[in-house]
């Protein structure tokens, strides 16, 4: 325990001092909200607008993003070559995958708290008595991203392919799930596919427990991520590559 701790503490401190990491999830979801809520700030009335509406639907796709984040923190210690002191001291994989995740998981919802804060103060998104319902939804949203995110990291090859491959789907389920345009249908056939998509139930049941006080969808959809976290977590600990730790050269990386 006492390791992890202490690897805990390390990974905080790297992740701390990332710009790209706080700007990524804290910069990058506010201008996205407020550009897109601008754009489309004639599509709305007074009392729900188009700000409010994104602030729902960006903060989901954000932290889906955020996979390519983890993914980036599994690579760092070899990108920075420290990777080998590491696999030369007494330290289980498990732990190294462990502080990994959990450092970028307190982080990320750290960052989560000060964007929800801003769209409840300035964006005046009602989050009264759901502010922690939703920002429990994101955190295990959180956990199960970071999770997939490390299985990439720490266990497959071409990992720069493979991000960049990500950004695919990550955007067609975010476009699914209307996080750049809400779409409506009345076709069955069209709402399966919508559905598809894990961030049509997110946004779906964020805004059943903000504007209809129905909770029941965002607990089901929270506990649907932290399980499918759990399983990930597993899998990043036993797809753990020694090679895949150790080596990683990234051009224009800052050692």
């Amino acid at each position: 325990m006492s390791i992890l701790l202490s690897l805990f503490c390390y990974d905080i401190k790297r992740r701390s001092k990332d710009g790209f990491f706080l700007g990524y999830n804290i910069i990058f979801p506010v201008v996205m909200i407020l550009l897109l809520g601008y754009l489309s700030s004639g599509n709305y009335g007074k009392n729900f607008t188009g700000y409010q509406y994104y602030a729902i639907v960006m903060l989901p796709f954000c932290v889906a993003m955020a996979i390519i984040t983890a993914a980036y923190a599994g690579k760092d210690d070899a990108y920075k070559k420290t990777s080998v002191r590491f696999l030369f001291a007494p330290v289980p994989h498990a732990q190294i995958v462990l502080a990994k995740l959990i450092s970028c998981i307190v982080l990320m919802s750290i960052c989560n708290v000060v964007v929800l804060l801003f769209v409840k103060l300035l964006l005046k998104l009602p989050l009264v008595t759901q502010f922690f319902p939703v920002f429990l939804l994101l955190t295990a949203e959180t956990f199960c991203t970071c999770a997939v995110g490390l299985i990439i990291g720490f266990g497959m090859k071409n990992f720069l392919l493979i991000k960049n491959i990500l950004n695919i789907p990550i955007c067609l389920a975010a476009i699914l799930a209307g996080a750049f345009y809400p779409i409506g249908t009345l076709s069955p056939k069209l709402e399966v596919i919508l559905e598809l998509s894990p961030l049509t139930w997110v946004n779906r049941s964020m805004f059943l427990a903000i504007y209809d006080g129905t909770s029941s969808l965002l607990w089901r959809t929270s506990m649907v991520f932290v399980v499918s976290g759990i399983i990930f977590t597993i899998l990043a600990i036993k797809l753990f590559k020694k090679e895949e730790f150790i080596h990683g050269d990234l051009p224009g990386y800052e050692k």
